[in-house]
């Protein structure tokens, strides 16, 4: 093989495919493979694949004309495929498993090492009575499946309707994080829940609602969310087109398994992680604060988080005191050679009969003149 064709087989190859409503993007480097499949289908436009993806390789696509059923076909996000490094992170964060990452021919790649969002339920096996022939029971044994559980799997949609439809209540809803849902009362003239709907549509566990009744609208207003069974995705705040709906995480519960505390990466994930509790301002002040620290001068150096430890101090380069040092040694090294050639006796006997000739012809040979 060629050098060229070295290099070349050592470059990142990259590439995306659409398959009706899946987006496949693939990854090649050498001879490892790597192929992400999004579901459009599966998403609800939660965002927390955005909010985690360490190279903001990740997109919020049209959230409020996707819920209000204006387009159809259409990506809840959008992936660049140049900054993707296929790093897992959306997979293992999507509460609904739009995201699948294998290899090329669709084999499950070993991900037991990688952190993830734990299992959204709680199952009492002392008091199911499974049927096989009852629709919530076969869905229920779906979600439960052990290699899904293994996988990571989420069906956050599927869940809702297990839980209401379980006919021994064996399965209750756990939510990963915990926080509030803020509907903005001063702006509610602005909601037409009629007319948009977006967020009731949207919500994977249904929380979002319209009172009915007079007293509920007077309680609650044109719209509300059921906290009870809110996983705090943020769906619904980013399908809101009024923008008067905001989501709070106050904290993320992340199942980090062994292997991963040995990784030297795991920090980075937790890290990328924590910023699933972050508001959406201080998320998006983080994110230019990563874009402008690309160039870093040197009044910026006690300012970066480093994530190792410094072997030894880092020293200011000078390039004064560079040049000066290195006239130094080159000065030195010519001393040295001087008084090595002027202690040779033919040197000094040119010197003492004063045969300046044969002395200047010997200088040069010796490169010192």
């Amino acid at each position: 093989m060629s050098s060229s064709d070295e290099n070349k087989d050592r470059k990142v190859h990259k590439e995306m495919d659409v398959e009706g409503n899946l987006i496949i993007e693939r990854w090649r480097f050498m001879d490892k493979t790597k192929k992400m499949t999004y579901d459009i289908d599966k998403c609800v436009g939660c965002s927390l694949c955005f909010v985690v993806c360490p190279e903001r390789a990740i997109e919020i696509g049209p959230v409020p004309d996707i819920a209000q059923n204006l387009i159809e076909d259409m990506p809840a996000v959008l992936i660049d495929t140049d900054k993707c490094s296929f790093c897992f992170m959306c997979e293992r964060v999507c509460i609904n498993s739009a995201y699948d990452i294998t290899d090329e021919e669709g084999n499950e790649l070993n991900k037991s090492g990688y952190l993830k969002l734990p299992q959204m339920w709680i199952y009492d096996q002392s008091t199911c009575k499974y049927d096989s022939i009852n629709e919530f029971c076969i869905l229920c044994k779906k979600i439960r499946n052990p290699e899904n559980v293994r996988k990571g799997r989420h069906f956050s949609r599927d869940l809702k309707h297990v839980i209401e439809g379980c006919p021994s209540k064996s399965m209750t809803f756990k939510s990963p994080f915990k926080g509030k849902v803020t509907i903005l009362k001063n702006q509610l003239h602005k909601c037409d829940p009629n007319g948009c709907k977006a967020c009731v549509n949207i919500c994977p566990t249904e929380s979002f609602f319209i009172p009915q009744s007079a007293e509920d609208i007077i309680k609650l207003g044109k719209i509300a969310c059921n906290e009870d069974t809110c996983m705090y995705c943020g769906a619904c705040e980013n399908s809101c087109p009024e923008k008067i709906i905001i989501v709070e995480r106050d904290s993320v519960e992340i199942e980090t398994p062994k292997e991963a505390e040995k990784r030297a990466w795991s920090n980075r994930w937790k890290k990328q992680f924590e910023n699933l509790t972050l508001s959406k301002e201080n998320l998006n002040e983080k994110i230019e604060n990563e874009r402008e620290r690309i160039f870093v001068s040197d009044e910026d150096e006690n300012e970066l988080d480093y994530e190792f430890k410094k072997i030894s101090p880092s020293l200011p380069f000078s390039r004064a005191e560079y040049l000066k040092n290195k006239v130094k040694e080159k000065t030195k090294q010519i001393v040295e050679k001087i008084n090595e050639t002027f202690g040779k006796k033919h040197i000094m006997a040119f010197i003492h009969k004063k045969q300046l000739k044969k002395l200047k012809n010997y200088l040069k040979k010796s490169e010192i003149s």
